[in-house]
């Protein structure tokens, strides 16, 4: 017998402990990073040696190859299941299929990668057009490092497609943890050693497990993994022709992060750093809300797509899309108010300094306003791929993106990094409409829920945030200072005073009204609690 697959919601919590996981080791990295040096000239050129490695992930396969491969290996399954009356959970078709696509896409990602090794001081003089020479050779000597990397999240996000199509998570949720881990445990090598690049060979190593060991040994008993003399059957015609967009096209939340490498490496030291750690921040409410929806919510789109139930697939999108903007706005409303003291309380320490903290929460507020663009991006590009609609949805984010690269320049020259992470906002919003167009048109999208969210949760994100705002403000400041000297020393203390306090005040006027108001998931949640609580002897 077949086992019964997961829910959506288990899934997705999954996953969401996953991230929510995975974020906290990246912080714990990032922390590492600024206290051991700070947000500096060294610390731009680590980051900027991923842009190339990146680009290159992009080029090869779209940065979404379990969303590229994912509907294919699930209408084979479908098939074979169908055909079988049961689970198949070994087949040489499959076998076969796996193999000749991933032999074609790995032949042309090592000569990519071996090309991009060999040129790599023009490719980052030419992407960080603000670094000089120096900055140039010893980006490209830690972009060298990175590189093979690439391989391992390549072939093993082909793996997870197949997985994904079993609709089998456990890979998916460890690979992450894996790897924030592997930079963490090299940049501690690095902090100690006093060389950054102990970062770059943590992140080669935490790939190497992560993206690539752990899905192999995942897929030991469904799928025999080989390489072989690479061709141009079906299978990889097939592939090629869905993930062709994703490789040629560009959406601002891929490159996002490159476009702060080229145009904060014009503003000077420490600009790159301050966007990173901002947007670094901002992707945990991302992560938890849209990343765990979009992945869950993928993997079941496909199946459902695949076995024709259309308004199965119509009303999980639509409740997936409405929990995930009512979160994603109460979320926004709070990391906008709490800004400064989040970015203090994380980063303000070792040579990571008061100036720091103030540039990367200029940047962060902006970003915050992004959240419900960015989070619904994830799945509603998801739920596209899913149904192997690739074409118009990237065709859209590319001309969006090339579009908004003007505001880059104008805001940013206008309004430095601020700008800059602001002009991102406004292209992921325009996206995000976008997406909800092709999507409406594609599998007729229900907009009724979203509307629906949109209209309770922004006036609850308003209130709360303002709230919020009072409490992490510098009059709040001001008065922990005076009733507190001692707070003046203790810079760390003071942010999470703040910090706690905003918390406070937000959850007390957002989660009353939240349940008042019937916000998406809120209520679920409720219900779940009450549930335990009666089951236990209480009442709520």
């Amino acid at each position: 017998m077949a086992a019964a697959p997961p829910s959506l919601r288990r899934v997705t919590l999954l996953l969401a402990a996953s991230t929510g996981m995975s974020r906290i080791l990246g912080y714990g990295r990032d922390m590492l990073l600024n206290v051991a040096f700070g947000a500096s000239g060294d610390t731009d050129i680590y980051r900027a040696s991923f842009a190339v490695p990146d680009m290159l992930n992009h080029l090869v396969a779209g940065g979404a190859l379990s969303a590229s491969f994912l509907p294919q290996m699930s209408k084979l399954y479908a098939r074979l299941d169908a055909e079988a009356g049961a689970e198949v959970q070994q087949h040489a078709e499959v076998d076969e299929a796996f193999a000749r696509v991933s032999s074609a896409l790995m032949t042309v990602a090592f000569v990519l990668v071996i090309a991009a090794a060999i040129f790599a001081e023009p490719l980052i003089a030419r992407w960080a057009d603000g670094f000089d020479v120096s900055r140039v050779e010893e980006t490209a000597r830690l972009t060298r490092i990175v590189l093979p990397a690439q391989l391992a999240f390549l072939y093993g996000g082909l793996i997870q497609a197949t997985l994904l199509a079993r609709q089998r998570f456990a890979a998916l949720a460890l690979t992450p943890l894996l790897y924030n881990t592997g930079i963490l445990v090299g940049g501690g090598i690095g902090a100690l050693t006093g060389y950054v690049e102990g970062f770059s060979w943590g992140a080669l190593v935490g790939a190497t497990v992560g993206a690539l060991i752990v899905p192999l040994r995942s897929a030991r008993h469904s799928l025999r993994p080989r390489l072989q003399l690479p061709g141009f059957g079906p299978e990889v015609r097939a592939f090629f022709w869905t993930a062709l967009p994703l490789m040629a096209g560009v959406s601002l939340t891929t490159v996002d992060e490159w476009l702060a490498v080229r145009f904060g490496s014009r503003v000077g030291d420490g600009a790159i750093s301050w966007l990173h750690s901002a947007r670094r921040l901002v992707l945990v409410p991302i992560a938890l809300v849209g990343s765990a929806a979009g992945q869950a919510t993928g993997a079941f789109v496909s199946r459902l797509y695949a076995e024709g139930k259309l308004d199965q697939l119509r009303s999980t999108l639509g409740a997936a899309l409405a929990g995930v903007l009512a979160l994603s706005l109460l979320l926004s409303g709070f990391a906008y108010a709490a800004a400064e003291p989040i970015v203090g309380l994380l980063f303000q320490h070792g040579r990571f300094l008061r100036g720091d903290t103030l540039h990367t929460a200029e940047a962060l507020r902006p970003m915050a306003l992004g959240i419900a663009a960015w989070s619904l991006q994830s799945v509603l590009a998801r739920g596209l791929y899913a149904v192997g609609d690739t074409w118009r949805p990237m065709i859209a984010t590319t001309v969006l993106t090339l579009a908004s690269l003007p505001l880059y320049d104008l805001l940013g020259d206008r309004f430095g990094i601020a700008g800059l992470a602001l002009a991102g906002v406004l292209g992921m919003a325009a996206q995000a409409v976008a997406l909800i167009g092709l999507s409406r048109r594609a599998f007729g999208l229900p907009l009724a829920p979203l509307a629906m969210a949109l209209a309770r949760a922004l006036p609850v994100a308003l209130l709360a945030g303002a709230a919020a705002e009072f409490a992490a403000g510098d009059t709040t400041a001001a008065a922990l200072h005076e009733a507190w000297p001692a707070l003046a020393n203790a810079p760390t203390l003071g942010y999470a005073v703040r910090l706690l306090l905003a918390l406070a005040l937000w959850a007390a006027v957002a989660a009353p009204l939240a349940l008042a108001l019937g916000l998406p998931g809120v209520a679920a949640v409720r219900t779940k609690v009450a549930a335990r609580l009666r089951a236990a002897g209480l009442r709520i």
